[in-house]
């Protein structure tokens, strides 16, 4: 037994390819779930510092976080899922050198669409706030938080390609929680402690998404450097037949990352269209009063979608764990494995998810009867 598969058996390309499946969505579902959860429950208290402006910060803070979600997909530009899946094509090739000099390129190519992205976001914000111009110091806040997550997902995409799901959802879990303490503390703090502002309070609450990227970036580096002289085994020991060139590895990312941005970004897109057309749409049936327009919204496009999220969350963690095992089939050339993940990846996927979307519908008919009773 090498050393490798001494040490973590996610990482030995001889376990059972569905076995890694059934480990890896495990691990993803449950970062993701306990992560989503983390991000409906914080709204309880966060609620009642922020007292009679709870439905116009959490208005607010969706039309920041929306803006911020176009331009993270922008900045993360389906690079990670694309790394995973061709670190996985050439750890099954046994040419995990190559890899590395993948992750590297990868890393400078997500470093920089950070940070021309939060430039973009920072400088630009005043075109970006629909003419509400309390949204410019959110989008500020939020903008530090793009210039780190492209490099962080990156990283977790590189794991993900050694199947290693468990970096991905601890850091995800990590990132999360302290996320979700800088906002309760901030929002304590602000309204309660200071009697401040809460246009303020929601500043530091999107704030939040660069600490939790830090504390999710601590993450993987602990994760990395504790599992360091396994990857440096496995490069050492690598055929090293394959030199690819600097231009065909920058090539091969992008052409990869294609689908996965097209994919990533449609919900994103509908949320923006969503922002951008509820209030005038509104306006048009009489209602003008813009602290109204704003509760609307509120309970429109943000507290249900919390709920809602936490379904979508699940369909993208079966996807991350299936792509790098298909990848390695298909470089195998193995045929009849690729048919047998394929086939585990789609019961599995009706197996998690019928239940929840239909569970989701649930929530979808209760936002419906609330805003019903709003109106």
């Amino acid at each position: 037994m090498t050393e490798m598969s001494k040490k973590d058996d996610t990482l030995t390309p001889t376990t059972d390819a569905q076995d890694q499946m059934v480990r890896g969505s495990a691990w993803m579902t449950a970062g993701s779930i306990f992560s989503r959860i983390l991000g409906a429950i914080y709204i309880i208290p966060w609620g009642i510092w922020f007292g009679s402006y709870f439905f116009q910060g959490n208005a607010l803070y969706g039309k920041g976080y929306n803006i911020y979600s176009f331009f993270l997909i922008a900045a993360i530009a389906g690079i990670p899922s694309a790394i995973a899946k061709q670190v996985a094509h050439y750890n099954a090739m046994n040419e995990y050198g190559v890899g590395f000099r993948l992750y590297k390129h990868g890393f400078v190519l997500a470093a920089i669409t950070g940070i021309v992205c939060a430039a973009l976001l920072y400088f630009g914000a005043p075109l970006f706030d629909g003419g509400d111009a309390r949204v410019v110091p959110v989008l500020h806040s939020l903008a530090w938080a793009v210039l780190i997550i492209p490099v962080m997902s990156l990283s977790r995409g590189f794991f993900q390609g050694y199947q290693q799901m468990a970096p991905s959802a601890i850091s995800q879990f990590v990132e999360q929680l302290a996320r979700v303490l800088y906002m309760l503390g901030s929002a304590f703090i602000i309204m309660r402690v200071l009697h401040g502002s809460w246009i303020t309070a929601v500043s530091q609450s999107t704030f939040a998404a660069c600490v939790g990227a830090i504390a999710g970036i601590l993450t993987l580096v602990w994760y990395y450097l504790k599992n360091r002289p396994t990857f440096q085994n496995l490069v050492a020991n690598s055929e090293n037949q394959i030199v690819v060139p600097a231009k065909q590895l920058y090539h091969e990312i992008l052409q990869q990352a294609l689908p996965f941005i097209v994919l990533g970004a449609g919900i994103t897109i509908f949320q923006l269209i969503d922002q951008f057309t509820f209030f005038k749409i509104m306006r048009t049936t009489g209602v003008t009063n813009e602290t109204v327009l704003n509760d609307l919204f509120a309970m429109f496009s943000v507290n249900a979608n919390k709920l809602i999220m936490i379904t979508v969350s699940l369909s993208s963690a079966l996807a991350i764990t299936a792509v790098p095992l298909l990848s390695e089939a298909f470089t195998r050339g193995d045929k009849r494995d690729l048919s047998k993940q394929i086939t585990n990846a789609v019961l599995l996927f009706e197996f998690v998810m019928i239940p929840s979307a239909l569970d989701g519908s649930y929530c979808a008919s209760v936002k419906h009867r609330v805003l019903r009773c709003v109106s």
